[in-house]
């Protein structure tokens, strides 16, 4: 009998530390506590427990963008097929398209309609990057448009964690080099002050030679926020040692699809480097798992364009 108890005694110990386990973080919330703390693998692995499941997506978006304190908006149709293609047409208030967009994993093609400016774009992601000032691919849209941390490999990148407030931050390790552009500041010093500005701190001949035998993925500061009850992703920052150039991506709100977490609002906020960029799109409907079709005739009569 008293085996039995011990049996039962600890199985119910097991059950209750997996639902408070499950539950913790939103009662430590609600009773003013700080967030548990959690390993990276942890964290990845129930942000991916939670994110959306989908090979087809389409959604229609509200942009509003500023470009140099230059404002703008427009509607955006996009769809999307995992990992081959990305449709997106723009069309302004009165409805009327202006410009369809094709992105394909190695090329970006693009039919202005604009009646003073017809033509055709086709060429690949670097003429992109020189209009754009951002240095985005086609799987850098893919993860933008469907909610998942920019350019995060779970498998190959490795990260310390900290709790930041009600979320929790992830911040990939520094190369040596990197820690020494930085005057010896390393990542858990970053996450100490995990907003603030980061830049290069030695002098400029020496870190240009460092620079210079550095590969550029690892001049890249990568910080990426998880909710802390729900583990949807709600901030990515990036910060380019070699050319000043910040980037931060803002999400917000679900969609609710029962495939996962889709955010309503994401904003990208650009400077440096001659950028200055403020987009903020909402979307106003999505469906998951539609296939669509993704027409794209351009017409002969089109002026055809390498460069934007």
């Amino acid at each position: 009998m008293t085996g039995y108890l011990k049996i039962w005694g600890l199985t119910a110990l097991v059950i209750c530390s997996v639902v408070m386990t499950g539950c913790s973080n939103e009662q430590r919330i609600a009773d003013g506590k700080p967030l548990r703390s959690r390993d990276p693998n942890n964290i990845l692995k129930r942000y991916d427990k939670g994110a959306l499941k989908w090979d087809w997506i389409g959604f229609k978006v509200d942009a509003e963008i500023k470009v140099e304190g230059k404002e703008d908006s427009f509607t955006m149709n996009v769809r999307m097929a995992r990992d081959s293609a990305i449709w997106i047409s723009l069309s302004p208030a009165l409805g009327v398209e202006l410009a369809r967009v094709l992105l394909l994993p190695d090329s970006v093609r693009v039919i202005s309609k604009v009646p003073s400016n017809k033509f055709v774009f086709e060429a690949n992601y670097t003429e992109l990057e020189k209009s754009l000032g951002i240095p985005f691919d086609f799987y850098t849209f893919q993860d933008l448009f469907s909610g998942k941390p920019l350019g995060m490999k779970p498998q190959e990148d490795k990260f310390i964690s900290q709790v930041d407030g009600f979320n929790y931050i992830l911040i990939e390790k520094f190369p040596r080099r990197v820690k020494k552009l930085l005057g010896g500041t390393d990542e858990r010093e970053i996450a100490l002050n995990p907003e603030g500005s980061i830049g290069v701190i030695i002098g400029d001949r020496r870190a240009n030679r460092m620079m210079s035998r550095t590969d550029e993925d690892d001049l890249v500061i990568r910080r990426y926020w998880f909710d802390g009850v729900t583990f949807m992703p709600v901030i990515d920052m990036f910060n380019d040692l070699s050319s000043g150039l910040s980037l931060k991506i803002k999400r917000s709100g679900d969609e609710g699809h029962r495939q996962g977490l889709l955010p309503t609002k994401t904003r990208i906020i650009a400077r440096g480097n001659d950028v200055d960029l403020d987009c903020t799109l909402k979307i106003r409907r999505s469906r998951i798992n539609r296939e669509y079709e993704l027409p794209f005739d351009p017409p002969e009569n089109y002026e055809r364009r390498k460069s934007l």
